[in-house]
This record gives structure tokens, C-alpha cells and sequence, in this order.
């Protein structure tokens, strides 16, 4: 058919950076969210709404991993795939967020105070005018605090949560890269942009690219022409690296923790127990047959 419209399967393009979590604020979370917040190239204050829309794409996503942050788009019309990678290549290494004119979006999208009551929009509320000597109450905001509030009242996920601190005490994995409410709003501006300076590097990012010869040559020349002025810094792939836990403990370790659940069936208690036993598998890299063995045992 025309108009650049290619049968074969989805045309897919990432970018994935190595992002080690140095504490629970949740910063890696709130970047993914951030640079999608408009970019030197497309500063619109909501790029990602306007290609979910309008654009063709078959997926449109970002991720947050305990150790990484994947960008991928997928489109099967030529014209819109090589428009999504522009977008999301501009997004990632010239995000406004990190700059001084986007100084909202950490509070749009990561915390702030907003007045009980106030606006809900992501604005800096000014939840009317107040009267002299008025007490006003105030209350955190933001779309990853508000998420991770949701994700800390599931019962299972904080069970994964606290069980992956216990087998990782001396590892970066033992933080929440999703960020902890609780810490969340001890995150800085400072802090946000650092951590951007720090791991959104081209050294220290992985691309990934499918789709027919000429959909990967100008993935090639279109990354290059966003990551060759950065030049190339080793200490950021240095600083990402993650060590492996080692068996530190001796016997095994046991932690209680109450979580809140919904009312029982008039019994008077409800919510029950729960249990859950995990194991530190290996202190070192597995070898593929190991790797792929204990993932079918999954």
C-alpha cells in the first residue's frame, strides 16, 4: 500500500540506561516520567500524550527497572517509526526537565506541597486566595508519589519490596528505584538533575533496533548525530556498575512487617497472614544454561 506503510512486523527502536539507585526517592522513576516532558527539539509540555494520540504506534512506553530505564517505541509505518526515534532520542539527552525553564516538571511529576483542596493539575496550586492569619492545610502531590502510594498499599508488592532489601543489604538493589513514599519527598532538585548528568550518557546507554536495512541505518545515523557531541565519558559506565551481593549472612534472616488489608467477613479479623521464603541465588554471573534453567523453575 502507500504512504510508506510497510506490512511486515512492528519496526522497534529503544534506548535503555544502566541507572543505579542510590537511595529510595525514586529518581530514576521520576526521570523516566520527567524527560517526557518536553525536549529542546519538541517542547511541547506533553510530547508522549500527543504520539499516544496521534501518532501510529503499536507501543509507547517507558519502564523503570531496579537497575535500568528503557525508552521503546514500535510503529510499522516508516515515516511515523523514524518520528517516534527523534522524539524519544531528544527526549532522553536534551530533556527540558533538567534545565532551568522546566523547573515544574520535578514537581509536576515527582512531589511537592500543594494546599488541601487546592488545584489537582500539576500547577503550583494557589488554592484560592487566603485570608490573613488563615490556617491552610497542606498535603504531598505528584504523579510518581501518588503512584508509588497506590503500589505501597498492595500487600504482595511490599512483601517483594522489604524481601529484596533483606537479600540485598549491601547492594544498590536494596533501595526502591520506584522510590518509597516515605522518601520521596526528600528528593532535591540537585539530585534530580546530578542524576541525570550522571547515567543519561551515550556511554553508558544501550540502543536496540529491528526492523528492515534502511530502518537500521538511520537508527544508526539518527542515535549518532544525538550521541556524538557528548564525546566519551568511561566514568559514567564506571559509576553504573552494580556489584553482586555477596553471602553475608550466615544463617537465615527473618522479618515481620504488618501491611494493611481489607476487613475480614465480620469474623473481626481479616486480612490473614501472609508468607513468602526467597533465596540469594548466585554471587557472581550465571552462565546461560544456569540462567535459562532457573527461569523455566520460575
Amino acid at each position: 500500500g502507500g504512504g510508506g506503510y510497510d506490512p511486515k512486523p512492528d519496526k522497534v527502536f529503544g534506548v535503555s540506561f544502566r541507572t543505579r539507585p542510590e537511595s529510595s526517592t525514586g529518581v530514576p522513576h521520576v526521570l523516566e516520567h520527567s524527560v517526557l516532558c518536553g525536549s529542546r527539539k519538541y517542547p511541547s509540555r506533553d510530547p508522549f500524550a500527543h504520539l499516544l494520540k496521534g501518532s501510529l504506534q503499536t507501543f509507547l512506553n517507558a519502564m523503570t527497572y531496579p537497575d535500568r530505564t528503557v525508552y521503546p517505541v514500535a510503529s510499522r509505518n516508516r515515516a511515523d517509526f523514524r518520528n517516534l526515534m527523534d522524539v524519544y532520542l531528544d527526549a532522553v539527552f536534551h530533556p527540558r526537565a533538567v534545565e532551568e525553564e522546566g523547573w515544574w516538571v520535578l514537581r509536576q511529576e515527582g512531589w511537592r506541597y500543594d494546599v488541601v483542596g487546592g488545584d489537582d493539575d500539576g500547577d503550583e496550586a494557589d488554592g484560592g486566595v487566603s485570608l490573613p492569619g488563615e490556617r491552610r492545610d497542606f498535603e504531598y502531590k505528584g504523579v510518581v508519589y501518588s503512584e508509588m502510594k497506590g503500589a505501597y498499599s498492595d500487600p504482595e508488592g511490599l512483601m517483594d519490596r522489604v524481601a529484596q532489601g533483606l537479600l540485598f543489604p549491601d547492594s544498590p538493589y536494596r533501595y526502591d528505584s520506584g522510590g518509597d513514599p516515605a522518601v520521596i519527598p526528600t528528593l532535591t532538585r540537585e539530585e534530580f538533575v546530578g542524576f541525570h548528568r550522571r547515567y543519561y550518557h551515550p556511554t553508558n546507554a544501550r540502543l536496540f533496533v529491528a526492523g528492515d536495512e534502511s530502518d537500521v541505518y538511520d537508527a544508526l545515523s539518527r542515535a549518532s548525530a544525538y550521541m556524538t557531541p557528548f564525546g566519551y565519558n568511561p566514568q559514567s559506565r564506571k559509576e553504573s556498575v552494580i556489584p553482586y551481593q555477596q553471602r553475608t549472612f550466615k544463617k537465615p534472616v527473618y522479618e515481620r512487617r504488618p501491611y494493611s488489608a481489607p476487613g475480614g467477613d465480620g469474623g473481626g479479623g481479616g486480612g490473614g497472614h501472609m508468607l513468602q521464603v526467597t533465596w540469594l541465588l548466585n554471587t557472581q554471573p550465571l552462565d546461560g544454561v544456569t540462567e535459562l534453567a532457573w527461569i523455566v523453575l520460575d
